[in-house]
């Protein structure tokens, strides 16, 4: 094993540099048991301090799992382990609300794509279902809300991609808890509900016959609208506009 002496001052961001460095090329494999704490303080060159706290931080970053009486091993990267950091900046960095939907056109418009390249009968169906389910809470004047987030997440899951799955549930979540009310206010608003739902059964339509270029645009359209309507919605309770609105709520959880 490859360690070198540490003389970072962070002592611990070093070390934990080091076996991330490691676990990336190869040199240490899942299921590969850490040397013991005194050996790789020896190793490295510091304390059994330093190092102890660096495994602690690496456990909490989902790459070493701690098994008492037997050691510290080398964990199976999973994509919860890479997603964590990310959903962890959603929760704490002040991004503004624009940002975020950013983030979304870019992310959700390839789901779209890749959905209408890749999606299962099943998939298909679930996208098919939350839309039945969003025309049935229009009618009954009912806010569709979840229907909404069920339909953006069928679509998800259509990518076969993982990643994207759990970086949609991140951004969905994010997204809830933060503009809750004014997303409720953009389905009250006359109309609004009538509009979403035909912009799903156009994106949805285009998944389903394999249009790919089709399913993107269509989902850029409905974010670009649904982003701007939300806007409005926030702007009309909070005088200093979007991003205050925005920061403030964040502020608050």
């Amino acid at each position: 094993m490859d360690l070198r002496p540490v003389k970072n001052k962070k002592i611990y961001e070093e070390i934990i540099a080091q076996i991330q460095s490691l676990i990336s090329a190869g040199g240490l494999r899942p299921g590969d048991q850490l040397p013991p704490e005194r050996e790789l303080a020896e190793k490295l060159g510091v304390s059994r301090a330093s190092v102890r706290e660096a495994v602690r931080v690496l456990e909490l970053m989902g790459l070493v799992e701690i098994r008492v009486g037997e050691g510290t091993f080398v964990r199976e990267i999973s994509t919860e382990a890479l997603i964590q950091p990310l959903a962890a900046i959603l929760a704490l960095e002040r991004g503004t609300f624009h940002q975020v939907y950013e983030v979304r056109r870019v992310m959700e418009c390839a789901c779209a794509y890749l959905a209408a390249e890749r999606s299962s009968p099943e998939e298909i169906e679930s996208m098919a279902q939350a839309l039945l389910q969003m025309e049935h809470y229009l009618e009954q004047n009912i806010l569709g809300d979840e229907a909404d987030t069920r339909f953006h997440l069928a679509v998800a899951e259509g990518s076969h991609n993982p990643f994207l799955v759990k970086l949609m549930h991140t951004i969905s979540d994010s997204l809830h808890q933060v503009v809750q009310s004014a997303r409720r206010k953009l389905f009250e608003t006359p109309g609004n509900a009538q509009k979403l739902l035909e912009q799903h059964r156009q994106i949805f339509e285009a998944v389903r016959e394999g249009r790919a270029r089709d399913a993107e645009r269509l989902m850029h359209y409905h974010l670009v609208f649904a982003e701007g309507e939300l806007a409005k919605e926030i702007n009309s309770y909070s005088p200093d506009g979007v991003e205050k609105a925005w920061l403030d709520a964040r502020s608050s959880q």
